[in-house]
């Protein structure tokens, strides 16, 4: 089994819920392509979208989610204004 299917199959294992992060789409120069995900959980991180600030907020509203008692729908605000869309 490749390391990367045991390194998921350990992740998800050892976690509760968990929050799916997917870059949606692209514009100009980016770190990650379009498809690049993480999963972030209450505690942990694997995988990455690119680093640096968007990262960070990511992170930050994948962990509210995880802890709200809402699902479905929600947006998010990108760097520099504009909304982006995602479902919880």
């Amino acid at each position: 089994m490749n390391s990367n299917v045991q390194s998921l199959k350990a992740f998800l294992a050892g976690q509760g819920r968990i929050a799916l992060v997917e870059v949606a789409g692209t514009k100009g120069s980016t770190p990650r392509e379009k498809g690049a995900f993480m999963l972030v959980s209450a505690s942990a991180i694997l995988g990455t979208i690119g680093g640096g600030q968007l990262e960070y907020m990511a992170i930050d509203k994948a962990r509210q989610m995880l802890f709200s008692p809402l699902e479905g729908e929600m947006a998010a605000k990108r760097p520099g204004g504009g909304l982006s869309e995602g479902t919880a």
